[in-house]
């Protein structure tokens, strides 16, 4: 449409003053007005693609290599695994000494949020960076002890080369830390997407279960699952209390497999001991040297290390890097949360 057209048709249209000759100029441009000329019709809208493998994150970006499962069983990355779905992915070494264990005791947690949707429209990848030593058969056994030997949820390995791409195109592969070739620096972070709409964020192994089976369950499919019950901001708290370092390194490093109730609520028993009284229990220099370096008590053959390893399912108490004020700082809210009455602790049942 010419500006002469325009600018007779708004001559002849009477309408408010206020936002009328804005109208009409946006009515006659979206019909494709012209003067002495029926409307033509608008084009048509793209239809929004899913997960057809053609979307700028598809298979023209990730690779569609090979990689078996804990079950043995063989699955292209991109066509059998990704392709259309909601997933999380991370990365794990079955013999760390770090942080893998918290990571998939985390992710459990998520899972139980997650219900039977696991599997159906959520799916959990943990891919082992160790591929030359982690079998099918240790994979399977390090799921075991987690509890996560799940439909939905696979430990997959592969070939090095292949994992390294996966690793890459993630964005979950850092050079700086590949020099030295020490597994246990390996980036340690969650890559939670949504592969059909491209949407695709970082996850930290210390942020809330809660939260995490939410960005997955609800966020990362466009909000389809409403939430269970209507909120309003009037029913928001007027006071929000503030938690010591102490707690939040429980809640951030430890809550995953520990809990402090004197294994009262059989339902919210973890992997690894519960700690109410642990200070009254242990000695003070065992504990504190336990938090700082339970790996090297582990190969030093501690008895009271060896013991617990045995006792809970041979999982190894990983090391979270803990400096001297983070130690006490756990420790005093142990002890703090164990002298209150059940009903009034804090962390007891998470």
């Amino acid at each position: 449409m010419n500006p002469l057209a325009i600018k007779n048709l708004v001559r002849s249209t009477r309408l408010p003053l206020i936002g009328g000759v804005l109208i009409t100029l946006v009515a006659a441009l979206a019909f494709g007005l012209t003067v002495g000329n029926a409307a033509t019709p608008a084009p048509k809208a793209p239809v929004a693609l899913k997960g057809t493998g053609d979307e700028a994150w598809g298979a023209n970006y990730f690779p569609n290599v090979e990689l078996t499962d804990q079950d043995g069983k063989q699955h292209r990355f991109f066509d059998d695994l990704i392709k259309g779905k909601v997933v999380s992915i991370n990365l794990i070494f079955t013999s760390c000494s770090s942080s893998c264990g918290l990571e998939t005791a985390r992710l459990m947690e998520v899972q139980t949020y997650l219900g039977d949707r696991l599997g159906k429209d959520v799916h959990f990848y943990s891919i082992s960076i160790d591929p030359l030593n982690d079998t099918p058969k240790e994979l399977k056994s390090y799921a075991a002890k987690f509890g996560a030997d799940l439909p939905g949820w696979r430990f997959l390995t592969g070939k090095p080369e292949d994992i390294t791409l996966i690793r890459q195109k993630l964005g979950m592969y850092d050079d700086a830390l590949t020099v030295d070739k020490n597994q246990s620096d390996h980036v340690l972070h969650t890559m939670l997407g949504n592969q059909a709409t491209g949407r695709w964020m970082k996850g930290s192994p210390y942020e809330n279960p809660e939260f995490t089976a939410n960005q997955l369950g609800s966020w990362l499919h466009n909000y389809k699952y409403a939430a269970p019950k209507e909120t309003s901001f009037e029913n928001a708290p007027t006071y929000v209390r503030n938690m010591s370092d102490g707690e939040k390194l429980f809640r951030h490093r430890c809550a995953s497999c520990h809990t402090i109730d004197g294994n009262r609520y059989a339902a919210a028993q973890r992997i690894g001991p519960d700690l109410e009284h642990v200070g009254k229990r242990r000695q003070s220099q065992w504990l504190e040297r336990w938090l700082k370096e339970p790996d090297r008590m582990l190969a030093e053959k501690d008895p009271t290390a060896v013991a617990m390893f045995n006792q809970y399912r041979k999982l190894a108490m990983p090391n979270l890097r803990l400096d001297a004020k983070d130690i006490t700082d756990l420790l005093e809210f142990i002890a703090e949360e164990s002298a209150l009455p059940l009903d009034a602790r804090r962390v007891a049942v998470q």
